[in-house]
């Protein structure tokens, strides 16, 4: 650690660790509920710590010996509070490039499938509730939505002594930057996606109910649209369905994005029929979406539900088509920043000239809950 700053990998090693920290977040009240480190504690300081009130952190409680990070959006304002602190007598650090830079913090989470050797990491995008996983078994492995710098899944993937044999996205995606591309070109891995997608890039198609073996299980592709055209569920060894944003643990998919409102409604009726299509598997079959709808603490369980649990859960699953429809468009959330240049990054297959942490900063808003 420097002297007085604090990179995103050491804050994130302490909360892997789950050494003591206090954490406080400094900006204004909208940027802390557009997104927010969860362990934090928030105090509107932005202007205060701008015109130049040291008193306006007085009122924190801080621990004793206990260090202190502060964060802002990119890194600057926090510095001003850091500085204050230290002062007091604290041991403070301002987190290297805010929130922005926090966009990219990570960790994971195993569970292993009963009867079988089947292991999958969810690894977790803490601030925009971004999902991606790694399957593996037998000495292979498949990594679904990566949104990481590909090291990431690589160096999850030696640690279990796994082959990544197949990579592959289950839509278009439209809030990060996918790295799916990249992930294939630096392990060798074949890139497969659904053939109904519409990209500026090579790919292994893959057509509706297929099955495709890896290690010692198998893949089945289940073509489900609604969210995009081209989304695409994953069904593993029969039991755990990796559901992208067709069906969420909170919610279903968005049919709007990129669309006009008579295609919205079209999505919206396709979305309905997937959905019914998935809710004829097994109702013990194990959800796991490529996103949540809020930050993801380090301390946190997998984010996951069987289908039996969401049928009871989602008030959306129990109208008729009609009424589904109309309660959807009803419910749409605001539209996601950027979503339309990183849907055209991620159809090109490339972000050459693009930060991908200004196009991504925000939360994540893919769900209708």
């Amino acid at each position: 650690m420097k002297t007085d700053t604090i990179t995103v990998k050491e804050l994130q090693k302490i909360l892997n660790e789950k050494k003591p920290v206090f954490i406080l977040d400094v900006r204004t009240t909208d940027q802390r509920n557009e997104w927010h480190i969860p362990e934090s504690v928030h105090k509107d300081a932005y202007k205060a710590l701008k015109d130049g009130d040291p008193s306006i952190l007085d009122d924190i409680a801080i621990p004793e010996d206990t260090a202190v990070v502060t964060v802002c959006e990119e890194g600057k304002t926090s510095k001003i509070a850091r500085d204050i602190l230290i002062k007091r007598g604290y041991s403070a650090y301002s987190l290297e490039g805010g929130m922005k830079a926090w966009n990219y913090a990570w960790n994971t989470v195993l569970k292993e499938l009963p009867d079988s050797d089947i292991k999958i990491i969810q690894v977790r995008r803490a601030a925009k509730g971004c999902l991606s996983y790694i399957v593996g078994s037998g000495n292979e492995a498949i990594v679904v939505d990566a949104s990481l710098d590909p090291e990431v899944y690589g160096h999850i993937a030696r640690e279990h002594n796994w082959n990544i044999r197949y990579v592959m996205d289950t839509h278009i995606h439209a809030d990060y930057i996918s790295r799916t591309r990249e992930l294939a070109a630096k392990t060798g891995a074949e890139h497969i996606f659904s053939e109904k997608a519409q990209v500026e890039y090579s790919f292994s198609p893959l057509c509706d109910s297929q099955v495709l073996p890896f290690g010692n299980t198998k893949l089945k592709v289940l073509h489900t649209p609604g969210h995009t055209p081209e989304s695409t569920c994953y069904l593993i060894d029969g039991g755990a369905l990796l559901t992208g944003d067709t069906l969420f643990t909170d919610g279903v998919g968005r049919p709007d994005l990129k669309a006009d409102k008579q295609q919205a409604v079209s999505n919206a009726a396709s979305l309905f029929d997937s959905l019914l299509r998935l809710f004829d598997l097994p109702e013990d079959t194990l959800l796991l979406p490529a996103h949540i709808s809020h930050p993801v603490p380090f301390n946190d369980p997998m984010i996951h539900a069987s289908l039996a649990e969401l049928k009871n859960k989602l008030d959306l699953l129990s109208l008729s088509k009609k009424q589904f429809i109309a309660a959807t468009l009803e419910r749409i959330p605001p539209t996601p920043p950027n979503y339309l240049k990183i849907a055209t990054l991620n159809k090109k297959g490339s972000f050459d000239g693009y930060d991908p942490a200004q196009l991504e900063a925000g939360a994540n808003r893919c769900a209708i809950t």
